[in-house]
This record gives structure tokens, C-alpha cells and sequence, in this order.
């Protein structure tokens, strides 16, 4: 498995969303890792890309900001706890389909952070300087 230091990349510059955007990509390597196994029926592999998938989406369930986040933070929280669910599912059935279709959900809603990011450098390099509502989602 890849291994990512989020606190060096913290460190580095890499931006909360930009930190939120590389989880979302190791998912979606996880479970497209995990297919792969399914495909060659290495359980053993399978197993532990979906432990780490469901390790990462704990991470970013925890740091939402359910108190200030409003409507985004409950949408993310029902997405994780979907996305969950169908891991779990997945892994029960050995479906890689099923994980396809959550490979797919994940770079959906990382295009999202990633439009979101955009909107928060430009406002940056305007010299707007405000409370960030899409970031009060996060921790």
C-alpha cells in the first residue's frame, strides 16, 4: 500500500482540501486495488485494502464539524456512512462491481473539494479574506 505523511505534506503547504483531495484518492487506490484482488482471489490483499479504505473514510468522518457545518457536513457524514456500508457489502459478496460504483462516487465528490479548493485559492489571490463556509464542514 501507499503511504502518504499528511503532516509533512501539512507541513509542506498542501492545503486541508488538498490533504481532504489525497485521502480521496487513496481510496478510490484502495478499492481499485481491492478489485484487483477480488479479481485474482487474493483475500488476503482484498482485506487489507478495504481495512485501509474504511480506515480513511473513519479519518475524514472525524474530522466533520457536525456543529458547524450544516447541510454539507450531514450530506458527507450519510455519504461515509453509505460508502461504509457498501464496503462492507462488497467485501461480503466479493463484488468488485460493487466497488467500482464506489470508485466512482469518491472521485465525484473529490472533483467537488477540488472545485471547492479552486474557489478558495482564487479567493485568495484577490485578496478576499473571510470565514470559509465550505471548509466549516472540516475540522
Amino acid at each position: 500500500m501507499a503511504t502518504v505523511n499528511y503532516v509533512s505534506e501539512a507541513a509542506a503547504g498542501v492545503s486541508p482540501i488538498g490533504l481532504v483531495v489525497r485521502l480521496y484518492e487513496n481510496i478510490v487506490s484502495d478499492l481499485g486495488r481491492a478489485v484487483m484482488a477480488i479479481r485474482d482471489g487474493d483475500i488476503e490483499k482484498r482485506t487489507a485494502h478495504l481495512q485501509h479504505a474504511l480506515l480513511l473514510i473513519a479519518h475524514l468522518e472525524n474530522a466533520l464539524d457536525l456543529t458547524n457545518g450544516g447541510e454539507p457536513a450531514r450530506a458527507l457524514e450519510k455519504f461515509y456512512a453509505l460508502a461504509r456500508s457498501r464496503i462492507v457489502e462488497a467485501q461480503l459478496r466479493q463484488s468488485g462491481k460493487i466497488l467500482e460504483e464506489m470508485m466512482t462516487e469518491f472521485l465525484s465528490v473529490r472533483e467537488a473539494w477540488e472545485e471547492v479548493e479552486k474557489e478558495q485559492q482564487a479567493r485568495q489571490s484577490s485578496g478576499a479574506v473571510s470565514g470559509d463556509s465550505h471548509l466549516s464542514c472540516i475540522a
